[in-house]
């Protein structure tokens, strides 16, 4: 039977976290960047935002035992002791409860600044989608790619750099008075065409709810991030298909458009845009050298399926394990035991031996404590060993 409760919202968040920071770390060494490849960093990134929204205990999870000093605050934490009108809650569930009232704020919100952004761009863009330049332009890429061109072109005034908006209905959008080549226009315009057409925009408002879902877990902040920088190495690898004219082609228009944003750095483009469009240069410098680092730079196949490998068996590893086990508290406050109902008897209980001296006591199929010694206890409760087995019955 799957199981919801704090244990299995620590697990899911530690193991996140773990998963997330060694992503991190591979973001920082350019070498193994390259080698890894933004496919399977990708699958990684899947697997941190899978295990945080399924915190959940499956049957054949098993439990290991927190520290005293942590079972002790944990028990804390979920023992009923604040009084809210006739309710008595644990911290826990006050948490349970803010969570989802923070969920319902975050998510109004984002859906009221996505249509304010919606209508910022049609009352202030001016629509280019009939000129002759953008249209033709864009006629060519649909056409390769066997799609219809219903993409309508703004430029809005404030914009540093080209961006994609929208799911049904994709703007792209240039800054005003954009002085740039055919050439040039052509690789900004299918870099958008491109996030339109593998459904890149649909993917971060994914990754953005389930950021508003878990919006108190700061490695969404970071995971995010990534996302966006994976996003558009995918989009570049497929414009230039590691071919060298084109990739020399495409780079250069590149450091042009991020120069050209550099520029117009003091144009301050709407913060939402910013943060959910997919764009073609990125404001983080970091972020923007590594996409030319894994554009610009090759290594040989054997070190990259071994550095694929060792890093899928390690993230994998982390994911599957995390599932295998839970970390239980084993402490109950002395107050809730005194204040429990439960009277054990050969009814309701029943010990696991851990050692030669160690019981865990269940009581109504629940873990109880741990105890090493059975006086007190009644003679006819059973006792099983950790392989389910009975061992002492009456």
């Amino acid at each position: 039977m799957l199981n919801f409760s704090f244990s299995t919202v620590l697990m899911a968040l530690l193991t996140s976290s773990i998963l997330v920071g060694l992503i991190a770390i591979v973001f920082l060494r350019n070498n193994t960047l390259v080698c890894a490849g933004y496919k399977l960093l990708g699958v990684f990134v899947g697997l941190a935002v899978i295990r945080l929204i399924l915190p959940l205990e499956f049957p054949f999870t098993a439990n290991v035992p927190l520290p005293p000093f942590l079972s002790k605050a944990v028990a804390l934490i979920r023992k009923p002791q604040i009084q809210i009108l006739n309710i008595t809650v644990s911290v826990w569930n006050l948490f349970e409860i803010i969570w989802f009232i923070g969920i319902i704020f975050y998510l109004v919100r984002y859906m009221r600044q996505y249509h304010r952004a919606k209508n910022y761009i049609l009352k202030y863009g001016r629509d280019r989608t009939t000129d002759i330049q953008y249209k033709t332009l864009l006629d060519t890429i649909c056409t390769q790619h066997n799609r219809r061109n219903h993409f309508r072109v703004m430029e809005l005034p404030n914009m540093n750099i080209p961006i994609i908006y929208g799911l049904k209905n994709p703007y792209i959008i240039l800054p005003d008075n954009l002085s740039i080549s055919d050439e040039r226009l052509y690789y900004v315009l299918y870099h958008e065409a491109m996030h339109h057409f593998h459904h890149d925009f649909l993917i971060k408002c994914i990754v953005r709810f389930f950021s508003i879902v878990y919006w108190w877990n700061p490695a969404f902040i970071i995971l995010y991030k990534q996302t966006n920088t994976l996003l558009e190495m995918h989009i570049d690898k497929i414009i230039t298909h590691k071919e060298a004219d084109i990739t020399s082609e495409y780079a250069e228009c590149l450091l042009y458009m991020k120069k050209n944003s550099l520029k117009r750095s003091s144009q301050q483009m709407s913060d939402f845009l910013k943060k959910e469009s997919c764009f073609l240069v990125q404001s983080q410098d970091k972020d923007f050298k590594r996409r030319l680092t894994v554009l610009l730079q090759d290594y040989a196949m054997p070190k990259k399926v071994l550095t694929g490998i060792i890093l899928a068996v390690l993230m994998i590893g982390i994911y599957l394990t995390s599932y295998s086990f839970i970390l239980e508290a084993r402490y109950r406050l002395p107050q809730f035991v005194e204040e429990s109902m439960y009277v054990p008897n050969a009814d309701n209980t029943y010990f696991i031996q851990i050692d030669a001296s160690h019981y865990e006591v269940y009581i109504n199929d629940k873990y109880f404590d741990t105890i090493n010694s059975l006086d007190g206890y009644s003679n006819e409760i059973k006792i099983y060993n950790q392989k389910g087995e009975l061992i002492h019955e009456n």
